[in-house]
C-alpha cells in the first residue's frame, strides 16, 4: 500500500507543478488553474506532411460538450464528461473514471490560424486536424 501511495503522491506533485506553470504563462485565467481540479484526457500530438493531428481520448463525451479555443500557438480543449448515475442513487464500491470538467491546454509547434482547425469526434477520440501553412 505504501508504495501506492508514493507515486498517488508523485503524480499530485506532477499536476501541480504543471498548473503553476501553465497559469505563469496564461495570465487570463491564473487563479481558477489552481483552485479547481479538472482531469485531464490523454493526448496525443503528432505531424504529418501537411497537417498537426491532436488526438484527444474523450469517451462518453458529447460533442456539445466540447470547447476548442486558439489563441497565438495555445490551443485549448476543455469539456465536459458527465456521471449518468450521479442523482440515482447509486452506491461505487469502486469509481476510477473521471467525471466532471477536463481541459488540456497544448503549445502548437507553430503558429496557426484558426480557420485552419478542424475537428472529428470519433468513436471516443476527439481529432484536431491542423493545416500547416
Amino acid at each position: 500500500m505504501a508504495r501506492h501511495d508514493i507515486f498517488d503522491e508523485l503524480d499530485n506533485i506532477h499536476w501541480e507543478m504543471e498548473r503553476l506553470f501553465h497559469s505563469l504563462f496564461n495570465p487570463k485565467h491564473p487563479f481558477h488553474l489552481l483552485a479547481d481540479r479538472r482531469w485531464k484526457p490523454l493526448t496525443d500530438m503528432y505531424e504529418m506532411d501537411d497537417n498537426i493531428i491532436i488526438k484527444v481520448e474523450i469517451p462518453g463525451v458529447e460533442k456539445k460538450e466540447i470547447s476548442i479555443t486558439l489563441e497565438g500557438r495555445q490551443l485549448v480543449i476543455h469539456g465536459t464528461r458527465t456521471n449518468p448515475h450521479q442523482k440515482s442513487g447509486v452506491t461505487y464500491h469502486q469509481m476510477e473514471i473521471d467525471y466532471g470538467e477536463f481541459e488540456r491546454a497544448l503549445m502548437l509547434p507553430e503558429t496557426v490560424k484558426a480557420e485552419h482547425i478542424s475537428a472529428e469526434l470519433k468513436e471516443g477520440f476527439l481529432y484536431i486536424k491542423i493545416k500547416k501553412d
